[in-house]
């Protein structure tokens, strides 16, 4: 959803399987941008054992430094 004049859509939701590149494993990824109301939430399992292989819920204010947007070398 994208509001006038808002470059980035204001809700990005992602719920799907993604490719994890250390391990070659498929695995289960969602995903929540709500710039509305400040949110970042996401969470990777192991859709073989249920396990919670990573877990990030914060403001999105502060999820910075992460993808591209690391600092490059």
């Amino acid at each position: 959803m994208r509001l006038a004049g808002v470059g980035k859509p204001v809700y990005e939701f992602l719920d799907g399987h993604d490719l994890q590149k250390s391990t070659g494993k498929w695995m289960t990824k969602e995903r929540i941008i709500d710039r509305q109301n400040d949110k970042y939430q996401e969470k990777v399992t192991d859709p073989e054992t249920g396990a919670v292989i990573h877990h990030c819920e914060e403001p999105l204010s502060k999820h910075w430094g992460h993808g591209s947007a690391k600092h490059k070398k």
